[in-house]
């Protein structure tokens, strides 16, 4: 046979034993000393009704009423999921797996790391509304950077250096000659070629105090940091 994983999404309520029988959900007969036990009302998708024990109703199912409800669902499930992977790789079978399939893995659990990080922050935020959406790799700040998000490293002197990436963009001829972020030869050389610029993938990093703004390319140190945060007010 074959292994199967299900899922239902119901409504419920508690009651007693006894107030489900009272209610017909039950089939049999009770005895007076069960009316008191602690159970859940149950009404499926479909309509029907039932009751089910406490303890094998809180088994099995989670409150999902809210949306902090559901974020602690959801990081619920993966950290027994990445709890199940840190036992796996203290085997012998993870230790025989293909290089790539080794590698996969790996990468599964630290981006399934990073996904608890956030739904940490997440939950933070619902719950109290504060807290920031700070501590991460340079691969959750470039996601942040493709979707216009400034950012910036918590390491970094001073909260005035910040990152952000410029939308793309195509200057024409007629506004070539009155830009002044380009010397005279540059705009010559365009205007006898192309007649246009295009700019694609290029980052800032700019200081909020000064205006400064630079070409910004990250060093080996901002790939592998940690601290990087989201700038938001």
């Amino acid at each position: 046979m074959k292994k199967y994983i299900g899922t239902k999404t119901l409504n419920a309520e508690p009651m007693t034993k006894g107030e489900a029988y009272d209610r017909s959900l039950l089939r049999g007969g009770i005895t007076p000393v069960e009316r008191e036990i602690l159970g859940y009302h149950v009404v499926y998708p479909d309509g029907y009704e039932s009751w089910s024990p406490k303890d094998v109703f809180d088994a099995a199912y989670n409150v999902a009423d809210t949306l902090l409800d559901r974020l602690n669902i959801e990081y619920k499930e993966l950290d027994k999921k990445a709890g199940k992977i840190v036992e796996f790789r203290l085997t012998e079978a993870y230790k025989n797996l293909r290089d790539t399939d080794r590698a996969m893995l790996d990468v599964q659990f630290d981006t399934m790391i990073a996904c608890m990080g956030i739904l940490g922050s997440r939950s933070t935020s619902v719950e109290t509304g504060q807290g920031g959406f700070c501590g991460l790799d340079f691969g959750t700040a470039i996601h942040l950077l493709e979707r216009g998000y400034v950012i910036r490293r918590s390491g970094w002197n001073g909260k005035d250096i910040v990152v952000f990436k410029q939308v793309p963009s195509s200057i024409k001829s007629d506004i070539i000659p009155n830009m002044q972020s380009l010397p005279l030869k540059a705009k010559e050389l365009i205007m006898a070629g192309n007649k246009r610029i295009d700019y694609t993938s290029q980052c800032l990093i700019y200081n909020t105090k000064t205006g400064r703004a630079d070409s910004w390319v990250p060093s080996i140190s901002d790939v592998f940091a940690h601290d990087w945060e989201l700038v938001a007010d």
